[in-house]
């Protein structure tokens, strides 16, 4: 079972995201990815209180960068 996120769409992006929150945020606006994606992405972190946390504005960038870099190709009509 994935964490639970502490951010629900329609709510405004935080400035910060632990991984749960930012696997939601990429989710809705990008592509469907696991918290566990985010920490093999090249992204800074950060640690208050022993908590990883990622600007979120970073994520989304390279979400975008690998969504627009990702392979694409017309699927056959049928």
């Amino acid at each position: 079972m994935a964490p639970k996120s502490n951010w629900q769409p329609g709510e405004p992006l935080p400035a910060y995201a632990d991984r749960p929150t930012a696997a939601a945020i990429v989710t809705h606006h990008c592509f469907p990815i696991s918290h566990r994606t985010i920490e093999k992405w090249p992204l800074t972190v950060r640690r208050p209180n022993k908590t990883c946390v990622y600007s979120v504005d970073e994520v989304l960038e390279v979400a975008e960068r690998k969504l627009a870099e990702a392979y694409a190709y017309k699927q056959a009509e049928g």
